[in-house]
Formats: structure tokens, C-alpha cells, sequence
């Protein structure tokens, strides 16, 4: 685990050397905030191997902050090459320690020496939301980045920074009782882009609340982040805020790229191929082409073997499910499929396929035939309540597919599959609608997220 913000230097002396031990503590983003601090932490960073820092002047030092601060810091950034963000930075309107206009001066002036150096920015927000995000528009910060330190904010704002490339921190503050309007937005925050911090020793989780915080206690948090977030163990959310802090902090880490195999809470998913006959507008092979899926990489340079397959399968009862699901469409290898997943099960594992459900616009409808006995669910990708809105959000090429998706679900019901239809709540597909035409074939039912993938 990374924590991505902390303040050693403010630590009991106790904690921060259990932090510095802590072997689950892959990292520590240490944060210098003022003269004092920021020195402390180019000594911390001099000092640990696993401690990299931020620094740069909080909006409550702003009237404080000459233009020779502000020289000084980018030298010191410039020398130190544990420096991996110019924060944290922004504006706070509601202690107002500062004059408003010198928050807005000194917050201006320190994004533009990030750029300068090619640094991301860690911004400090609060009760500025609109500002902030119209700051970071007009000064360029989307050309560098960076991170949404202890978000608590809407999920208008939230979207406005993951939309200029920002990555969005969370704290201790998803524990309390009195934040279920910040775990929605938590829900509905791109996975690629969630990070985890302590702030410590402030801003402890609830189970230690009224206590100092400190770094260990981020796995409160990553407790709370896996409930919020479906199809998502501990060691997900460890993978994952792990590769995503790797990504905007510059820090050491190898990518499996090629990925053939990839394991999602305790299920074994197989990518078999990247090919697909959809081009949905939410799917990141037609935006972006960012294919972090909690922590993996999932894209393959060519289709893989089945004799590769299984080679990674190993022993398929060691998952609770092997899944057919990459950015392709599994179908499209239809022999390969049905070779793999009949050793599986020979071998006593459990096989659902991901699919969009268009195997009868390429194969005949006797195809499906062949996978009654060695494929247990097919989890049907929908998207759509009627005709006119699948042909706007999915893009077939072909002009019956949403009749063909339809047929498919009500065959592999006749058959005996389990049939589990899916839609992701993008904007003109109605949820409700499409449910209830899922139900109306006897189909089981799951609701996803717009960009929670995995």
C-alpha cells in the first residue's frame, strides 16, 4: 500500500519510525506545507529510501510567501530528484488564514512552476471548489496533472479534475458515519484514478477516531473502499491505489503489460483476445485507450494460445470463478473458448463469459450448444432499453445486433445457463428500463458504474 500524504515530520516519533518499518507500506508520499516542513522533508526523503515528497506552500502560508519563497522552493525541486509534485497547493476559503487574492496569487504562481518543471501539482481544496477547478483550467494544470488531496468534494468537481487528468485522493473521512454523500461520489470515481492517504496525524479513520493518525492506519480506509466499490478485495485496492499513486508520482514499479491473465478478487479473468465488433462510446478502446483495471494492465499484443491459457490457468480451483473478459469479445474465439473453458471444468473449476451477446450475427444460433455443460453464466452486456439508444451507445456494425443480443439471452436461458444481463449507466440510457426488459427474460440483473471498471 502507498499512502500518498502524509506528514512525517508531525508524527509521534513511535509512529513515524512504525511507518518507516511497516513492510505493507510500500511508499510514503511525505508533504511539505512551509518553510519548516518542507525542509524536513528533503532530509526525510535524503534519509529513507521508501519516503518520496511533495512540496510547495499551503493557501494558510500565502501572505506569508515572497517571491524568494517561491524561487527557493523551485530550486530545491529542481535538486532533489525525490521531488514528485509541487504541493500541497490551492486555495482554502474557509479558515480564510490567508487573504483570499494571495491564496489566488500564491497558488497561480506555484502551478506555473510545476509546469516549468514538469511536475504534477497536489492540490488543497476546500470550500473553493469553483475556483479551484476554474485556476487549474486557466493556468494549464491539465497539461501536468496531479492529485485531489483528501477529496470531499461534489461529483460535478470530482469529474471536472479526473476529466483534466487528475488523480482523486480519499482519507480517513470515507469512514465516518456522517459521509455517505462522499462515498456515493467515491462510487462513482474511475478506479484508475483513486488514491488513498492518511494526512496523518490528522484526519484519523473511524475505528481510531480522536486518536493522532498515522500511516498504518490507511488500511481502515482500503476496509471501506473495498465495500464501496463492487467485485473488490483488500488486495485490490492495494494493486490498485498502489499503480495509480506509481502513475502520478513517478515512482519505481513494473508493469506486466500483455497481460493473458489477470486475478480480480479472488476470480482468474482470461483476456483472449482484443477484438471486439462493438465501439461503445463509455469503452475506453474508443476514448483514451487507458486500460488499468484495478492495478492490471489488460491488453494482449496477440491472441493468445490456448495452450498459454492454460499454462497461466494452472489449477482453476484455487478461483472462485474463471472469467472471460478483457477489452474484446471472447466469442470471437469461439474454439479457443470452448477448449479452454472445457478443460476447466474437467478440472473442477466454475466458467462465466463476459460477452455482448452478438455470437449469432457470426456463428449460427446452434453454436451456443456446444458450451451447455462447460460454461455456467454468460453475463450479457445490454446497455441499452430499446433499439434506437443501443445503436447510439454500442455502434454495431451490424444493423440487427440489438435484436441479435436479445435472441441470445433468451437461447442461453432455454438451455440452462445462468444469464446475467448488464448495463452501465451512461448518459441516455435509462437504468430502470432496461432492468425491467432484463427481468422480463428471466435474466438476473447487475448495475454498473460509469468508468468503475473490474
Amino acid at each position: 500500500m502507498i499512502d500518498t500524504h502524509c506528514h512525517l515530520d508531525l508524527l509521534k516519533e513511535k509512529d513515524r519510525e512504525e511507518a518507516l518499518k511497516d513492510t505493507r507500506l510500500e511508499y510514503l508520499i511525505n508533504v511539505g506545507f512551509d518553510k519548516t516542513t518542507i525542509s524536513n522533508a528533503i532530509k526525510f526523503a535524503r534519509d529513507y529510501e521508501k519516503v518520496y515528497i511533495t512540496i510547495g506552500f499551503h493557501p494558510h502560508e500565502a501572505d506569508k510567501v515572497t517571491d524568494e519563497d517561491l524561487d527557493w522552493l523551485k530550486s530545491l525541486a529542481e535538486r532533489n530528484s525525490k521531488v514528485r509534485a509541487i504541493g500541497e497547493i490551492g486555495l482554502d476559503f474557509y479558515k480564510n488564514y490567508s487573504d483570499r487574492k494571495k491564496q489566488e496569487d500564491i497558488f497561480r504562481k506555484q502551478i506555473q512552476i510545476a509546469k516549468e518543471l514538469g511536475l504534477p501539482v497536489v492540490i488543497h481544496m476546500r470550500e473553493a471548489e469553483e475556483k479551484t477547478i476554474r485556476i487549474l483550467r486557466e493556468e494549464g494544470a491539465y497539461e501536468i496533472g496531479g492529485v485531489m488531496h483528501c477529496f470531499t468534494g461534489s461529483y460535478e468537481t470530482m469529474k471536472k479534475a479526473v476529466d483534466m487528468g487528475f488523480f482523486i485522493s480519499y482519507s480517513g473521512i470515507i469512514t465516518y458515519k456522517n459521509a455517505e454523500n462522499l462515498r456515493e461520489v467515491v462510487k462513482k470515481t474511475p478506479t484508475s484514478r483513486i488514491l488513498l492517504e492518511t494526512d496523518s496525524p490528522f484526519l484519523s479513520p473511524q475505528p481510531v477516531r480522536g486518536k493522532p493518525n498515522k500511516p498504518s492506519n490507511i488500511f481502515y480506509t482500503a476496509e471501506v473502499l473495498t465495500k464501496l466499490l463492487p467485485n473488490t478485495s483488500l488486495e485490490d485496492v492495494d494493486r490498485m491505489t498502489s499503480q495509480n499513486a506509481k502513475q502520478i508520482f513517478n515512482l519505481n514499479g513494473v508493469v506486466k503489460k500483455n497481460t493473458i491473465t489477470y486475478v480480480i478478487n479472488n476470480k482468474l479473468y482470461i483476456n483472449l483476445t482484443n477484438k471486439c465488433n462493438l465501439h461503445c462510446v463509455f469503452c475506453q478502446r474508443e476514448r483514451e485507450r487507458n486500460f488499468w483495471v484495478k492495478g492490471h494492465w489488460v491488453w494482449v499484443d496477440r491472441d493468445p494460445s490456448v495452450d498459454e491459457v492454460i499454462k497461466e490457468i494452472g489449477n482453476p480451483t484455487r478461483y472462485d470463478e474463471i472469467v472471460f473478459c478483457g477489452y474484446g469479445e471472447p466469442t470471437l474465439r469461439f474454439s479457443a473458448l470452448k477448449n479452454i473453458a472445457k478443460w476447466v471444468k474437467e478440472r473442477g473449476g466454475r466458467v462465466r463469459v463476459d460477452t455482448n451477446g452478438l455470437l449469432f450475427t457470426f456463428l449460427p444460433k446452434e453454436k451456443l450448444k456446444e458450451l451447455v455443460g462447460i460454461v455456467d453464466t454468460f453475463s450479457v452486456s445490454l446497455n441499452a432499453q430499446d433499439e434506437e439508444t443501443y445503436n447510439k451507445v454500442c455502434r454495431p456494425a451490424n444493423p440487427n445486433a440489438f435484436k441479435k443480443v436479445i435472441e441470445f439471452i433468451k437461447e442461453a436461458k432455454r438451455l440452462g445457463f445462468e444469464v446475467i444481463v448488464s448495463a452501465v449507466d451512461y448518459n441516455g440510457v435509462d437504468m430502470e428500463k432496461t432492468e425491467e426488459l432484463a427481468k422480463t427474460f428471466g435474466a438476473k440483473w447487475k448495475y454498473r458504474t460509469y468508468e468503475v471498471v473490474g
